[in-house]
């Protein structure tokens, strides 16, 4: 059977269907007939923008959700039938053969969640590759503790900052944070408040203030024991850096820095790939704790939020338009089935 792939060719270009191999799996490795994509709000931005380096021709998409197909040599966690979820590795970066946005695709065992057969693919594949970005920018990174798979942990007196709760990925890092019993300062608009809201923030400053009260509100909040930027474009690099002002400080984001905010010398601002973070032999421990413990039982309990998800109908022929409405609300959750692709 053949496969069928949505291609970039060149930069900034749309999307191309085209057939392409049906893979063979390697050692380590399974073949998902891909049931769902979760779209990401940075896949857009490394369209359009190249925000991101990207490999053309190629195939973007690093979160999907579906049925084991076939195993590659030595797997033995997973067998064909089963339904799993996937967060992509850095480490295939270059490989579109381990894209989401195809009918079939290649996985590592080492990033995949299985998944209890009831619960929903739509929702694994909206959550997993955010909820990958929160455990390893948090506690890898940051060095913050772990929630439990159930239920909060007692309020350790050191708060947090997540600027965007109500982003995909910011939505995730306050619900973590506040779980792991951190006193959780964000931003929101007050359209998304409510939402946000349930998610267990000490405090939700609205970020359609004006510039100075803004920063004025965020200042008074702190000092924070840690800060994590779940927007990462430059106008929320440019409140940050004023809020800081003079103080030495570190923080992290899930952008580089771009555009044209001067970030000072005494400030910086640390990014990565985060999710691959869990690759590293270091963070082995976490990485098997959040794909085999975490991840699919806080989805199943409901410790794991997906939040509202819009499923889009022709499958392949759909990705386009979602990735044009991401590009200006990445707030939306998107996902569509490669197999109702006519």
């Amino acid at each position: 059977m053949e496969n069928l792939a949505a291609w970039i060719k060149f930069p900034k270009t749309d999307v191309v269907l085209e057939t392409t191999l049906k893979y063979t799996p390697g050692i380590g490795q399974v073949l998902v007939k891909v049931e769902s994509i979760g779209f990401n709000p940075v896949e857009p931005k490394i369209q359009k923008w190249s925000a991101l380096p990207f490999k053309y021709p190629g195939i973007l998409g690093i979160s999907f959700a579906g049925t084991v197909e076939q195993v590659g040599p030595s797997v033995t966690s997973v067998k064909v039938g089963d339904h799993v979820v996937v967060s992509k590795s850095n480490e295939d970066g270059d490989d579109a053969s381990f894209s989401a946005y195809q009918k079939f695709a290649l996985a590592r065992v080492s990033r995949l969640a299985k998944l209890d057969q009831n619960v929903s693919l739509d929702a694994a594949a909206v959550s997993i590759t955010n909820s990958a970005t929160v455990v390893a920018a948090l506690s890898a990174k940051l060095g913050l503790r772990r929630p439990p798979v159930t239920g909060k942990l007692e309020p350790n007196g050191k708060k947090v900052l997540i600027y965007g709760g109500s982003s995909n990925c910011g939505g995730h890092a306050v619900k973590y944070a506040s779980d792991a019993g951190y006193e959780v300062i964000t931003t929101s608009s007050p359209g998304r408040k409510d939402i946000v809201q349930q998610l267990g923030p000490a405090q939700i400053i609205d970020h359609t203030i004006p510039k100075e009260q803004l920063i004025e509100r965020l200042r008074s909040h702190g000092p924070y024991d840690a800060v994590f930027d779940a927007i990462g474009l430059p106008a929320a690099t440019e409140i940050l850096v004023a809020m800081f002002g003079d103080e030495t400080v570190s923080y992290h984001s899930t952008l580089p820095p771009m555009g044209p905010v001067r970030v000072p010398s005494n400030i910086t601002i640390n990014f990565a790939s985060y999710p691959s973070l869990l690759d590293q032999p270091e963070n082995e421990e976490i990485r098997s704790w959040f794909f085999e413990t975490y991840f699919p039982q806080g989805l199943c309990n409901g410790q794991i939020l997906p939040g509202a998800i819009m499923k889009k109908d022709r499958g392949l022929n759909s990705i386009q338009g979602i990735l044009d409405i991401l590009l200006e609300n990445p707030t939306k959750r998107f996902v569509c089935n490669p197999q109702d692709t006519e």
